[in-house]
């Protein structure tokens, strides 16, 4: 998942948008160039940060952390330890880039042998399922084996197309109808040589973690971004919602595009705009579409979406950038899901944004 953090917002730059006729959606073209990328920004406390706020930063899972807390009590001494710690416990879990986490060793477990896994572990599968289901298979953890195979996974690989009879082979064992999932023994069992890969709902869960660790020190204040995946719970120090701004997609200077408010929420976004290769003028994206084996070709290039827990809303804002903006509008439909989409259009961005994502909407 691609999120742009930055601090800095221009509100005299903020582009105001209204509605049109639209029953579902609320469509508007914005004239944006095509050579800028698109991003989120997070605006965790306006464009100065008060000090009795405390601020909490790291690296893990080859990405940067933030964590605002607002809160007029004294934090434990020990919080910055404590979210370090955490977080670092999720990257053994779920990290692609280490043989010995859980995750590389479930993969190589044997084939229709139950494994024990982690009680993180289990709920991640379980909620990679559920959005596997809803989203028709969009949403794929087991897709890891094409993604390499096109050169997009952990091991560097020369960029190039596949052959046609080991894409149809990967996709014969990819599928998350092919994982077993036992809740009440705890367990779950490759039933085919699949190979998981949950990047696109880790992060978002690892903030999850985070905010119940601050939960549960009665902490009822806190902005949590984790790879540009955030979670939010009550308010700022000044008594007002935590700002989420969608930026422009300008190279040198962060400029907001649309800002949203947030009080108990997940937010992150899908992008289909800096990885990927091109070769004889045709451009393959890092998304592979787990239904077919290749790259998407779609004009979908960002997908946000808010959602009760961060790890939801990162996996169907993926779900989304592999379907396309039409079925992504029907998927939203069918689950009034909050989600804002920008679409490419010739050397412009249509944005759409489903009816329940306008309350988010500074002064709605």
């Amino acid at each position: 998942m691609i999120l742009a953090v930055n601090l800095m917002l221009n509100l005299k730059k903020l582009i105001v948008t209204g509605p049109s006729a639209s029953f579902f959606f609320i469509k508007f073209i914005k004239k944006i160039s095509l050579l800028l990328f698109f991003s989120i920004i997070f605006l965790a406390s306006g464009c100065k940060s008060n000090n009795k706020d405390s601020s909490f930063t790291g690296v893990v899972m080859g990405t940067t952390y933030e964590v605002k807390v607002a809160s007029s009590k004294e934090i434990d001494p020990d919080m910055a330890e404590l979210i370090n710690s955490k977080l670092q416990s999720m990257n053994k879990i779920f990290t692609t880039y280490d043989e010995s986490s859980e995750l590389m060793i479930f993969n190589d477990s044997p084939i229709n042998v139950p494994q024990k896994v982690s009680m993180h572990m289990l709920e991640v599968l379980i909620a990679a399922k559920d959005v596997y289901i809803k989203s028709s298979g969009s949403f794929d953890p087991t897709v890891a084996s094409l993604v390499n195979l096109w050169g997009f996974g952990p091991i560097l690989a020369d960029k190039k197309i596949p052959d046609k009879q080991a894409i149809t082979d990967l996709l014969a064992a990819t599928g998350m109808d092919k994982l077993q999932i036992d809740i009440k023994d705890k367990t779950a069992t490759r039933l085919s040589d699949i190979k998981l890969d949950l990047s696109a709902i880790a992060k978002g869960y690892a903030a999850d973690c985070v905010a119940r660790l601050l939960d549960d020190f009665n902490i009822e204040n806190y902005l949590i971004e984790v790879g540009g995946e955030l979670r939010v719970r009550g308010k700022k120090l000044n008594g007002k919602k935590w700002n989420i701004a969608i930026e422009k997609p300008y190279f040198v200077q962060s400029e907001a595009q649309v800002i949203i408010q947030l009080i108990d929420s997940g937010v992150a976004t899908s992008g289909n705009y800096r990885n990927f290769f091109k070769l004889n003028e045709k451009i393959y994206s890092h998304t592979i579409d787990p239904r077919n084996g290749y790259p998407i070709e779609h004009d979908l290039i960002s997908a946000t979406v808010i959602a009760d827990s961060a790890a939801i809303a990162d996996a169907f804002s993926t779900a989304m950038m592999v379907m396309g903006p039409k079925n992504a509008i029907e998927l939203a439909k069918e689950y009034n899901l909050a989600v804002y989409l920008i679409i490419q259009n010739g050397d412009t961005f249509d944005t759409i944004f489903s009816e329940n994502f306008k309350q988010y909407f500074i002064g709605e």
